[in-house]
């Protein structure tokens, strides 16, 4: 706009005519384009207005005020302020705030009422007016109507503390996951470290498994030419034993003999004691007969000394033979004794032969057993020795294995490490977005 004031448009169009219109109506005109102007300005004005005079008595009543407050035209242009929309607790209005002041003024606190049930919020603004001279004549008063923007901050603040907490739990959800998951890989890292250990010695358990089980295989060879051995030996004791158990036979067939020859000679014993009783008794009679003879040659007091000579010859022929006698009866006796005591040796000799001879047969059968075990003791030590070989080899490889699996828990334990710092990482960066939802919501 080139100029700085407003003027009426019949100013603008007027003709020669009118410059010989009075000043005062010229006035008037203008007072009421203005008039027209302010009225239409009030009236058409978006938001509810309201005009006060400097009694702060209600001059202007748009409808959107009306609409507001449920007060029209009538019952408003002509009252107080203070009396058609007075607030408990106060004693006038803005407008009449202003009116009074001679200041302008904007809310900042936003003011909530409802009209016909409905919740309306308000913030008014408002500036006084002035007359050319300076002096306040009134107030001017429009109200913006923020129930929509109050509703709107409302759901606003609504979605953002929904999506504050729900924000605040998912954090504090993957603050308390970091923790555990901290704590789930620090485990994990000492089970990976114990783990390492643990197949470390297992895998020097298995060299050494490996080394012992190669010296198994080479002893169950010595053992499996031990074994053949002794089948071989167990054979040939086998041979010695039947050679034996033959022997045995023989010895017994002997001792049967010799019992039957110690009964004979017993036997001839008896005989020859039986003898040695008739020249005993020959012995006796003889012995008689020369006493005898002796008595009759002294009583016959002849000369029978030769027959007294040959009398005393046979007496001492049969004492001589008397005492043969006995010593032939105590070698007899000595005799009886030696073959009883070898006819008891003999039955005892008997016996421990028929013993001998079948602790030889049952020698034989263990010989065999012997044989049999031996045998097979050196076909399954050929067979362990061959498992072993086989379990030797499996041992290398299970070590080998297990020096791969101890690298792949080296790095699972690296992993762990660098997934632990990465946890770390990630939970400061959910700590930093908590904080930044906090400024946020402070802010809003």
């Amino acid at each position: 706009m080139a100029s700085t004031s407003l003027r009426p448009r019949s100013d603008l169009t007027r003709s020669e005519s009118e410059d010989t219109r009075t000043e005062a109506d010229r006035l008037r005109e203008e007072r009421n384009f203005w008039r027209h102007l302010f009225d239409q300005l009030v009236a058409e004005f978006p938001e509810p207005v309201l005009v006060v005079n400097d009694d702060g008595v209600i001059t202007h009543w748009n409808e959107e005020h009306a609409a507001l407050t449920g007060i029209g035209h009538e019952g408003a242009i002509g009252e107080k302020a203070i009396d058609v929309i007075g607030t408990d607790g106060v004693d006038e209005t803005l407008a009449e705030e202003i009116a009074r002041t001679g200041e302008s003024v904007r809310e900042d606190d936003v003011r909530s009422g409802q009209n016909d049930g409905d919740e309306w919020h308000i913030r008014a603004a408002g500036t006084p007016l002035e007359a050319p001279d300076g002096d306040v004549i009134g107030a001017f008063e429009y109200v913006s109507i923020v129930t929509d923007l109050v509703e709107q901050r409302e759901d606003v603040k609504r979605v953002q503390e929904s999506i504050s907490d729900t924000v605040n739990g998912a954090v504090e959800e993957l603050l308390a996951a970091s923790e555990t998951t901290a704590e789930t890989n620090a485990e994990l890292e000492a089970f990976a470290d114990d783990q390492v250990a643990n197949l470390e010695s297992v895998r020097d358990e298995m060299e050494s498994l490996s080394a012992t089980v190669e010296e198994i295989a080479a002893s169950a060879t010595e053992v499996s030419d031990q074994s053949a051995t002794a089948a071989e030996l167990a054979d040939e004791s086998r041979a010695a034993t039947t050679e034996i158990v033959s022997s045995i036979d023989e010895v017994r067939d002997a001792t049967t003999t010799l019992a039957e020859n110690s009964r004979l000679l017993e036997d001839r014993v008896e005989e020859i004691d039986t003898v040695v009783d008739v020249i005993d008794n020959i012995a006796d009679e003889t012995n008689l007969l020369a006493l005898n003879a002796n008595i009759q040659a002294a009583q016959a007091d002849t000369n029978v000394a030769g027959f007294r000579v040959v009398a005393s010859e046979v007496k001492e022929l049969a004492d001589q033979s008397k005492s043969e006698v006995d010593t032939i009866e105590d070698i007899v006796g000595e005799i009886r004794t030696n073959t009883a005591e070898t006819i008891e040796s003999v039955e005892t000799t008997l016996d421990r032969v028929d013993d001998a001879i079948e602790h030889a047969r049952v020698v034989d059968d263990k010989q065999s057993e012997i044989e049999t075990a031996a045998t097979e003791a050196a076909t399954g030590v050929d067979q362990i020795a061959d498992a072993t070989d086989d379990q030797a080899a499996s041992a290398e490889e299970i070590a080998s294995m297990l020096d791969s699996s101890v690298d792949q828990i080296r790095d699972i334990a690296t992993e762990i490490e660098t997934l632990s710092e990465t946890n770390d990482s990630q939970a400061e960066r959910v700590r930093n977005v908590r904080d930044t939802v906090r400024e946020l919501e402070a802010e809003l």
